[in-house]
Protein backbone atom coordinates (compact mmCIF):
# COMPACT_ATOMS: atom_id res chain seq x y z
CA UNK A 1 0.00 0.00 0.00
CA UNK A 2 1.54 3.40 -1.14
CA UNK A 3 0.76 7.04 -0.13
CA UNK A 4 -0.27 9.08 -2.93
CA UNK A 5 0.68 12.91 -3.07
CA UNK A 6 -0.74 14.73 -5.70
CA UNK A 7 2.18 17.75 -6.67
CA UNK A 8 1.44 21.21 -7.41
CA UNK A 9 1.73 20.83 -11.28
CA UNK A 10 -0.63 17.70 -11.17
CA UNK A 11 -2.90 20.17 -9.50
CA UNK A 12 -3.06 22.92 -11.65
CA UNK A 13 -3.38 20.38 -14.34
CA UNK A 14 -6.61 19.30 -12.56
CA UNK A 15 -8.43 22.55 -11.97
CA UNK A 16 -7.55 23.56 -15.59
CA UNK A 17 -8.99 20.63 -17.12
CA UNK A 18 -12.29 20.71 -15.06
CA UNK A 19 -12.19 24.53 -15.56
CA UNK A 20 -12.13 23.45 -19.34
CA UNK A 21 -14.48 21.08 -19.40
CA UNK A 22 -16.98 23.34 -17.14
CA UNK A 23 -16.50 25.80 -19.62
CA UNK A 24 -17.24 23.90 -22.53
CA UNK A 25 -20.41 21.93 -20.65
CA UNK A 26 -21.86 24.53 -18.70
CA UNK A 27 -25.26 22.75 -17.80
CA UNK A 28 -23.39 19.06 -17.86
CA UNK A 29 -22.84 16.84 -14.93
CA UNK A 30 -19.72 15.66 -16.97
CA UNK A 31 -17.20 17.77 -15.62
CA UNK A 32 -18.21 16.91 -12.18
CA UNK A 33 -18.58 13.23 -12.96
CA UNK A 34 -14.95 13.27 -14.75
CA UNK A 35 -13.67 15.27 -11.91
CA UNK A 36 -14.50 12.74 -9.40
CA UNK A 37 -13.25 9.78 -11.52
CA UNK A 38 -10.05 11.36 -11.92
CA UNK A 39 -9.86 11.73 -8.51
CA UNK A 40 -10.74 7.79 -7.50
CA UNK A 41 -8.11 7.50 -10.25
CA UNK A 42 -5.74 9.06 -8.47
CA UNK A 43 -6.64 7.23 -4.79
CA UNK A 44 -6.96 3.52 -6.25
CA UNK A 45 -2.93 4.40 -7.46
CA UNK A 46 -2.39 3.46 -3.48
CA UNK A 47 -3.31 0.25 -4.17
CA UNK A 48 -2.06 -0.91 -7.86
CA UNK A 49 0.72 1.95 -9.15
CA UNK A 50 3.16 -0.74 -9.36
CA UNK A 51 1.22 -2.66 -11.77
CA UNK A 52 0.90 0.28 -14.24
CA UNK A 53 3.04 0.45 -17.05
CA UNK A 54 5.71 3.01 -18.01
CA UNK A 55 4.71 6.26 -19.85
CA UNK A 56 5.57 7.29 -22.91
CA UNK A 57 6.96 10.45 -20.92
CA UNK A 58 9.53 7.80 -19.39
CA UNK A 59 12.67 8.03 -21.92
CA UNK A 60 12.83 11.80 -21.29
CA UNK A 61 13.59 11.94 -17.52
CA UNK A 62 15.89 9.85 -15.46
CA UNK A 63 13.80 8.77 -13.11
CA UNK A 64 10.78 6.11 -13.64
CA UNK A 65 7.61 7.92 -15.04
CA UNK A 66 4.67 5.92 -15.02
CA UNK A 67 0.98 6.24 -16.64
CA UNK A 68 -2.73 5.46 -15.48
CA UNK A 69 -4.49 6.12 -18.71
CA UNK A 70 -8.12 6.46 -19.79
CA UNK A 71 -8.92 9.65 -22.08
CA UNK A 72 -6.76 11.41 -19.16
CA UNK A 73 -3.07 10.47 -18.49
CA UNK A 74 -2.03 10.35 -14.86
CA UNK A 75 1.94 10.49 -15.22
CA UNK A 76 3.59 9.54 -11.38
CA UNK A 77 6.51 8.33 -10.15
CA UNK A 78 7.02 6.10 -7.01
CA UNK A 79 9.63 7.11 -4.48
CA UNK A 80 9.52 4.74 -1.66
CA UNK A 81 6.77 4.33 0.09
CA UNK A 82 4.87 7.22 -1.77
CA UNK A 83 3.01 7.61 -5.28
CA UNK A 84 3.73 11.27 -6.41
CA UNK A 85 1.44 12.29 -9.10
CA UNK A 86 3.39 14.61 -11.32
CA UNK A 87 1.12 15.78 -13.90
CA UNK A 88 -2.45 14.93 -15.78
CA UNK A 89 -2.86 15.39 -19.80
CA UNK A 90 -5.01 14.96 -22.02
CA UNK A 91 -4.01 12.30 -24.29
CA UNK A 92 -4.39 14.06 -27.61
CA UNK A 93 -1.73 17.21 -25.93
CA UNK A 94 2.24 16.35 -27.37
CA UNK A 95 3.92 14.64 -24.72
CA UNK A 96 7.00 16.51 -25.68
CA UNK A 97 6.37 19.87 -24.18
CA UNK A 98 6.72 18.52 -20.74
CA UNK A 99 10.47 18.79 -21.66
CA UNK A 100 10.21 22.15 -22.68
Amino acid sequence: MFRVRIEAEAKNNLRKHFQNLRSRNPSSEYPDQWYYGIRAAIRDLAESADQCGLAYEDRFFTETIRRLFDSYKILFAIRADTVHVLHIRHQAQDPEDLIS
